[in-house]
């Protein structure tokens, strides 16, 4: 299976656009629109230094990891929906693959929604600081991570109900929760910072 990252974008979006399976679904293009908010931080965050910001309260390291987790999010994905769908065809021999493959599904989209928090909590830490000329980039990156996380958050919902497991269920939901609702208000108090 073709990894993300070594496609060019018009070759990703045909793949997403085939009907054919396996290939990337909507976790994997969550995953993709995650790692452009990162690198979209990432660029803010250089253009802030280099005109004079020395003192941002970021590690360009860090937001470099995230990026490329991201971006490695976006091939996982894709291999873990083929798992499933492998899985799927023998649900009623063997269960306990298919509820593996879905664990393994939802833990991708779970680690997407994290990162997509960290983006977020970045954002919020830099705007405040950052150079003018990029804060319409971080706008940008806020709304990016958003809906990234909107859509990973879907697909966790969707594949929870898919288990059986409630010890499982019921931890990911309390993550899900705070990480959604942290995600929802540093979404509202870095757009509160702009519109003041």
């Amino acid at each position: 299976m073709e990894r993300i990252d070594y496609l060019l974008v018009h070759e990703y979006l045909e793949k997403l656009a085939d009907p054919s399976f396996p290939g990337p679904a909507s976790g994997s293009a969550a995953a993709t629109i995650a790692a452009m908010a990162a690198a979209l931080l990432e660029m803010s965050c250089k253009v802030t230094m280099k005109n004079g910001g020395g003192n941002i309260p970021l590690a360009l390291n860090e937001i470099e990891v995230i990026r490329q987790h991201c971006l490695a999010l976006a091939t996982e994905d894709m291999e873990v929906l083929a798992e499933v769908v492998r899985a799927a065809k023998s649900r009623k021999e063997n269960p306990e693959k298919y509820e593996c493959a879905i664990r393994n599904a939802t833990d991708t989209l779970v680690s997407l929604v994290k990162n997509c928090e960290f983006i977020l909590r970045e954002i919020e830490q830099l705007i405040p600081v950052c150079n003018k000329k990029v804060v319409a980039e971080l706008i940008g990156s806020t709304h990016m991570a958003e809906a990234a996380l909107a859509s990973a958050k879907l697909g966790v919902e969707v594949n929870l109900h898919l288990l059986h497991d409630e010890n499982y269920k019921e931890s990911v939901q309390g993550i899900m929760k705070n990480s959604y609702k942290n995600s929802i208000e540093m979404k509202e108090r870095i757009l509160n910072i702009v519109n003041k």
